[in-house]
């Protein structure tokens, strides 16, 4: 029998389950020792909340600033007009294959007014 890679790593891998299973009957089999549970205290622990102290505003003292307006010396500015940016041109799925013929060289006959016009006209005679 030659062997290869498959047989070998299939022969390792039997080995593997038969380890296994021995240590899991030996487990089942053995009377079990005695487990001994350490005697651990456990400290019981409080959180302490603090309260929240929420800034208050009282008339006690005469206010230097009004606290609900903006700092003195500010000042509003004149904004100038600032032009938009140029966009990219937006991209298309296939190039363009080129401008084409105008549409009076197309051969076809257009309207050049829309067909409400076109109706109404009609009407009117």
């Amino acid at each position: 029998m030659k062997l290869n890679r498959e047989k070998v790593t299939a022969l390792l891998a039997l080995l593997l389950v038969v380890a296994g299973l021995k240590s899991v009957v030996i487990g089942f089999v053995t009377p079990a020792r005695g487990i001994r549970v350490p005697d651990v205290t456990i400290t019981r622990s409080s959180r302490e909340v603090i309260p929240r102290k929420y800034r208050t505003f009282t008339a006690e003292t005469e206010m230097s600033r009004n606290p609900f307006s903006f700092s003195e010396g500010w000042q509003s500015m004149e904004t100038m007009h600032i032009p938009l940016p140029l966009l990219p041109p937006a991209p298309h799925p296939v190039p363009f294959l080129g401008a084409g013929p105008l549409p009076s060289e197309w051969g076809f006959v257009y309207q050049d007014r829309p067909p409400e016009e076109i109706k109404d006209s009609e009407e009117a005679k």
